[in-house]
């Protein structure tokens, strides 16, 4: 047997799975719901997500504000 050997020790279809073994169906009752939304976040758990957002929001302000000094100070110098 060579190494690229396609079809040694292979019977019948590669990658498939004989039709004769026991399904793994499961089946939903009728009378329960497919889906149940996700609860809803408490109203402490949307102030701490504003208060982060603002927070982030105000980094970046600050941040931006800071490099376009910083770059008009460079076009000043003649860098």
């Amino acid at each position: 047997m060579s190494p690229f050997d396609v079809h040694a020790g292979v019977s019948g279809r590669v990658g498939f799975m004989p039709a004769n073994g026991a399904s793994d169906v499961k089946w939903i009752a009728p009378n329960r719901p497919v889906y149940l939304p996700p609860p809803r976040p408490g109203r402490e758990i949307l102030e701490r997500s504003e208060r982060t957002n603002a927070l982030v929001v105000l980094i970046l302000t600050f941040a931006c504000t800071a490099l376009a000094i910083f770059d008009l100070f460079l076009l000043a110098s003649g860098s």
